[in-house]
């Protein structure tokens, strides 16, 4: 039987209602293959990375694909500074990406990409100063959660949506120094970062 979504409406088949309801958009299902993160970096760079297989697939813009069969990504993608935006990712699967972006300085935009295995994200963006917006990534499994987007401070807005998802959760991880500084130098952001309580920060 063939189903149709209609936001709030209801839909009758066979005499029978059926209903659904909108709810928060929430990650795309991967279109890369397992382990694989897409990303971009400035024109004409060759980017060196330290473990994995990259594969490029379009010189301009400059896209590659890194695929790292592992449940450990740290560090993977640390001190990439020429890394503008990481477009997709497929990690179900990873559970810890400590420092997997740590001092990315020119990663500009990230996609909400499934973090729903991922325990650990402990300074996962730290030291990501052209960030701009935080997707609302899964933080479900996470257990530790420690300078995730410390120094970050040129993020716009998504900080206090995080924090209000995490803080919520029915384990809340460990959270010191979060949102570190993250957001100061926007006027959205550091209103942001005024309403998260002090233990995040």
């Amino acid at each position: 039987m063939n189903s149709l979504f209609l936001g709030n409406r209801s839909l009758f088949v066979n005499g029978m209602r059926l209903s659904a309801i909108d709810s928060a958009p929430g990650p795309t299902p991967p279109s890369l293959p397992p382990y694989t993160i897409r990303l971009k970096f400035t024109e004409g760079v060759t980017p060196s990375f330290g473990s994995g297989t990259a594969v490029q697939v379009s010189s301009s813009p400059n896209i590659w694909d890194l695929t790292y069969e592992a449940s450990a990504w740290t560090r993977l993608l640390q001190n990439q500074y020429d890394l503008l935006e990481v477009i997709d990712a497929n990690i179900i699967g990873v559970t810890e990406v400590s420092y997997l972006f740590r001092s990315c300085s020119g990663l500009t935009s990230v996609s909400l990409f499934d973090t729903s295995t991922v325990t650990v994200m402990f300074r996962m963006f730290q030291h990501c100063s052209g960030l701009t917006a935080i997707p609302l990534f899964d933080t479900s499994s996470a257990t530790n959660m420690n300078g995730m987007f410390q120094n970050c401070t040129n993020v716009e807005s998504g900080a206090l949506a995080l924090y209000q998802q995490a803080s919520t959760q029915t384990t809340v991880p460990e959270h010191a120094g979060t949102f570190y500084n993250c957001g100061s130098n926007t006027t959205t952001g550091a209103a942001e970062l005024a309403q998260i309580p002090d233990d995040w920060k």
